[in-house]
């Protein structure tokens, strides 16, 4: 049975190491490990655009509930028969002792007592049925609302995050981002269904338990509810101080879920270095963080519930000690007083407990915040709306251009930088990293905005383009294509829907990139389920199926990032034949470090430091006494396209370009 191999061209890979390790640090694109790693970067750049959130921008949240808040009031309705439940058995309890004491003095003869304990049965089996139908509803509407209050803000919470440019991810934690969709959503989900229904259920306690105490025994209410502003002012200071630590808490947690997410992603580089320990020590770091505000927030609970208890249990002392002297002096009867002290443990119980609630329903407020820094961002670059443009696109312009990274504003990339590009042309950047060949790709994807200056496409504005339009029409290869879990089919129907696409569409596509034949070798064929990012593949294999994504999109323009630099001889020849089917008729633009691979186009430019410094066809370079390019084509020629790479190619670039 064939097998997927994981690496077909390993072997080369070895020269191509440094070459992406020196990529990792070029300074014109914004590094991962820049920009999340949490262990070494407390505080991340300031997003201009984050929206400020006040209290009213809540409702925001609110009223994505939709009519879950129908399910909601159910469900606190069902709560509130629960609170009142409790009330009601200990109030019957209390008229059940009353059945075995004299009444003026003369004992009921037993068959009044035998008569009042099936009524009092009746009213307890009337309890229990009370109960049973408030504990369903309470369930059963509370569990069906959380459900669907979290479907709703995941669906909210993912649509904005889709529709935010690509600087907004370059700024933020990755780890952060995703903790939101599961923790933070979470914890919004339960505070308003099971904390919010809880809480009503001890306030419908205290409210009712309070006024049915109070009727029967005012006095002894009185002192029993003496000690409430003293556990009402402790809860209120020590839940402050838990929202406190808990806010910072969270924040560390995201950073471990980002430095997490980061090394498991990258976890061949790190492995490769040798950096497992290292990784465990940052790792550890942060967990010590977290460890000193988890025993700060521990402290403070105990403190809170070692309070709250004390003063409970001292006013039960004090009840006790107040209803016996009642009894004894004849102003109150035991049936009544067990009723009333009944009434009022449940009350005050319920005041404890109703305090331990508050602090979960503030860290739900914290984590809407959360949530409402991504749902409320207006994005730099709208996500939809402008204009489409004619079927003849691809006459490119970049005019007077200026660009910095938003992870690294202080570094220009691109000063009054200018190009102008045919339609139909083909045209190869070649230059050291940092120079500012993959800013030009984002730049024209519209992954990024210019500071100053404009691109334009067919002499219209990239800005005033629909920015759908234009990413369904200007098509990308990159050296490491991302495919997604899925199946090859859906990978390579991804940017048309798979339901958009007929299987020979697909299949013709595959056969034009190169990758129908390997792929008819698996197992389940075009129905082999990728792993994560396409991992089961070969580099060259996902290379392949990427240009078929490319070919069934169809692009007015093409741009190419490096597309063959990763692979072997052989995968390259594959690779570099469907990349010239998917050029054909194209606006193309490639950036290459193997000056092999871009002899064909029609014009390179050689760029350093985001300047243009020779341009021409390939023979053309060739023939420049002294230039950039020539001295690179006979560096290569001499040592052979496949071995020279990486910090070598740059450093020849830099050293060449120094000399002119």
């Amino acid at each position: 049975m064939p097998e997927i191999h994981p690496k077909e061209e390993e072997n080369s890979n070895s020269n191509n190491n440094n070459r992406m390790v020196e990529k990792n640090l070029d300074p014109a694109a914004p590094s991962s490990s820049q920009q999340k790693d949490p262990s070494t970067q407390e505080e991340q750049i300031k997003d201009s655009r984050e929206p400020k959130i006040r209290y009213h921008d809540h409702w925001t949240i609110f009223k994505s509930f939709g009519w879950s808040w129908i399910l909601i009031l159910l469900g606190m309705l069902g709560s509130m028969g629960t609170g009142v439940i409790m009330l009601v058995f200990q109030f019957i309890f209390g008229d059940l002792i009353n059945i075995f004491q004299p009444v003026n003095g003369v004992m009921p003869t037993q068959d009044e007592m035998r008569n009042a304990i099936s009524i009092i049965s009746l009213k307890f089996t009337g309890v229990a049925i009370g109960g049973m139908v408030s504990s369903f509803m309470a369930q059963f509407f509370l569990s069906w609302a959380s459900e669907r209050i979290g479907i709703s803000l995941r669906r909210e919470y993912f649509n904005a995050l889709t529709r935010q440019e690509v600087a907004f991810f370059d700024i933020k934690q990755t780890g952060a981002l995703t903790v939101a969709m599961s923790e933070d959503i979470s914890r919004i989900q339960d505070a308003w269904t099971n904390k919010l229904s809880s809480v009503m259920q001890h306030l419908t306690t205290i409210i009712v338990g309070l006024v049915l105490a109070f009727v029967s025994s005012p006095q002894m209410t009185g002192v029993t509810i003496s000690t409430a502003p003293l556990m009402i002012a402790i809860g209120g200071i020590m839940g402050k101080f838990t929202e406190m630590i808990s806010k910072r808490s969270g924040e560390i947690i995201a950073k471990s879920a980002s430095k997490a997410t980061e090394v498991v992603s990258a976890f061949k580089t790190v492995k490769s270095m040798g950096c497992e320990e290292r990784e465990q020590v940052q790792f550890a770091f942060i967990l010590k963080k977290l460890h000193l505000y988890g025993l700060l927030k521990a402290f403070t609970q105990g403190v809170s519930m070692g309070s709250e208890n004390l003063i409970l249990w001292g006013t039960t002392s004090l009840a006790f000690w107040y209803a016996g002297n009642l009894v004894v002096d004849g102003v109150i009867v035991i049936g009544d007083l067990v009723k009333v002290f009944g009434l009022l443990i449940f009350a005050i119980f319920s005041m404890a407990q109703a305090f331990i609630m508050l602090p979960d329903i503030s860290k739900a407020m914290n984590s809407q915040r959360t949530l409402l820094l991504v749902i409320k961002r207006q994005p730099a670059i709208p996500f939809k709306g402008g204009k489409s443009l004619g079927q003849e696109v691809g006459k490119i312009e970049f005019k007077n251009v200026k660009f910095s990274y938003p992870s690294r504003p202080n570094v220009t990339v691109l000063k009054d930088f200018s190009l102008d590009i045919r339609t139909g042309q083909s045209i190869a950047l070649v230059g050291p990293s940092g120079s500012g060949k993959s800013t030009i790709v984002g730049l024209l994807e519209r992954f990024y905005d210019p500071e100053e200056g404009s691109v334009f496409i067919d002499g219209v504005d990239i800005k005033d383009i629909d920015p759908k339009w234009l990413h369904k029409n200007v098509g990308i290869v990159t050296q490491e294509p991302i495919l997604f879990a899925t199946t090859i089919r859906e990978n390579i129907a991804y940017a048309v829907g798979n339901e958009n696409v007929s299987n020979e569409q697909i299949e013709q596509a595959a056969k034009a990139a190169n990758c129908h034949n390997f792929i008819m070798d698996l197992p389940n064929g075009y129905n082999t389920l990728l792993g994560e990012k396409g991992i089961s593949l070969s580099g060259g294999q996902k290379q392949r199926v990427a240009i078929a994504r490319a070919l069934l999109q169809n692009p007015k323009i093409l741009l190419l990032d490096e597309a063959t630099s990763a692979l072997d001889t052989e995968s390259e020849a594959l690779v570099q034949a469907a990349l010239e089917t998917l050029m054909k008729g194209r606006t193309s633009i490639s950036i290459a470090h193997r000056l092999s691979t871009i002899q064909n186009c029609d014009v390179i430019y050689v760029l350093v430091k985001g300047e243009i410094k020779e341009k021409g066809t390939h023979a053309e370079l060739i023939a420049m006494e002294d230039g950039i390019y020539r001295k690179l084509a006979e560096k290569q020629t001499i040592l052979g396209d496949s071995s020279h790479q990486g910090s070598s190619f740059n450093h020849d670039l830099e050293k060449s370009a120094c000399h002119q």
